[in-house]
C-alpha cells in the first residue's frame, strides 16, 4: 500500500490585507485625479476627489489601529536607530524578508499621509474668491486665506514626496532586486516573515464597508455648502 504524503504549503505569506490594498490604489487614483483636475480647472471634480482623499486618510488612521498586523502603526513605526540600521542594510545591499513596511518606509508612509490630509483639508476650507468655495469654507471664514496659502504651499511638498516614493521603489528594485509592487496587488510575497497581513473574511468586509461609508459620507459635504449665487 502506497503511503500518501501530505502536500506542502505552497502559498506565499499574506503581507497586506485587502482593505489596505484597496485604500492604496484608491489614494493613488484620487490624488492623481485631484492634481489633474486642478490643472484643468475642473473644480467640481477637484472638490469631490479631495473629499475622497480626506475620507481615505481617515480610514487609514482607523485601520492603523484595527487592521491586520502589518497595517497597524505599532508594527512599522520604529526608533530612529532602527531606521538608520535599515538604511545601512540597504546601502550594503543586505536584503531582508520582513513583511510589511521597512523602518524607513514606515516613516515615509506617515509623511505621505500627513501631506495628503493637510492638502485635502486645507483645500476644503479655502476659496478662490471668484467662483469656487471649498465645502467647509463657510465653517471657518476667518481662516480661508490661511487655508488657501497652506493648500498652495503643500503642492510642491506632495510632488516631492511622490517622487521620493517612486525613487524608493526603483532603489529597492535596483539595489536589492526586490519588486515591491506585486505584493500591493496580490497581497502576498514569497519568503516573507514577521507580522502577517492575513485577516478573516468578516474583518475584510468590515474594512471595505468602513472605507465605502467614509467616502460616501464625505461626498455629501457639498450639500451643506451655501450657494454663492
Amino acid at each position: 500500500m502506497t503511503d500518501i504524503k501530505p502536500q506542502k504549503q505552497t502559498s506565499d505569506p499574506i503581507i497586506w490585507d485587502l482593505p489596505l490594498r484597496v485604500f492604496h490604489w484608491l489614494l493613488v487614483l484620487f490624488v492623481v485625479t485631484s492634481v489633474t483636475s486642478a490643472k484643468l480647472g475642473l473644480t467640481a471634480i477637484h472638490e469631490r476627489s479631495g473629499l475622497a482623499v480626506i475620507a481615505l486618510i481617515l480610514f487609514r488612521i482607523l485601520w492603523g489601529f484595527s487592521g491586520s498586523q502589518t497595517a497597524r502603526f505599532s508594527s512599522f513605526l520604529k526608533s530612529p536607530l532602527y531606521v538608520w540600521y535599515s538604511l545601512r542594510k540597504l546601502m550594503l545591499k543586505q536584503a531582508d524578508d520582513l513583511s510589511g513596511h521597512s523602518a524607513l518606509g514606515g516613516y515615509a508612509t506617515i509623511v505621505l499621509l500627513t501631506i495628503c490630509i493637510v492638502m485635502a483639508v486645507s483645500g476644503s476650507f479655502s476659496t478662490d474668491d471668484i467662483l469656487y468655495e471649498g465645502p467647509f469654507a463657510h465653517l471657518a471664514p476667518d481662516y480661508i486665506k490661511l487655508a488657501a496659502s497652506v493648500h498652495r504651499m503643500t503642492e510642491n511638498a506632495l510632488f516631492a514626496v511622490i517622487f521620493l516614493h517612486l525613487l524608493a521603489l526603483f532603489v529597492y528594485f535596483w539595489r536589492l532586486k526586490k519588486n515591491l509592487l506585486p505584493a500591493m496587488i496580490s497581497g502576498s510575497r514569497p519568503k516573507a516573515v514577521g507580522p502577517s497581513g492575513a485577516i478573516s473574511m468578516s474583518h475584510t468586509v468590515f474594512g471595505l464597508l468602513l472605507m465605502t461609508a467614509l467616502i460616501g459620507l464625505f461626498q455629501l459635504a457639498p450639500l451643506l455648502k451655501p450657494s454663492l449665487f
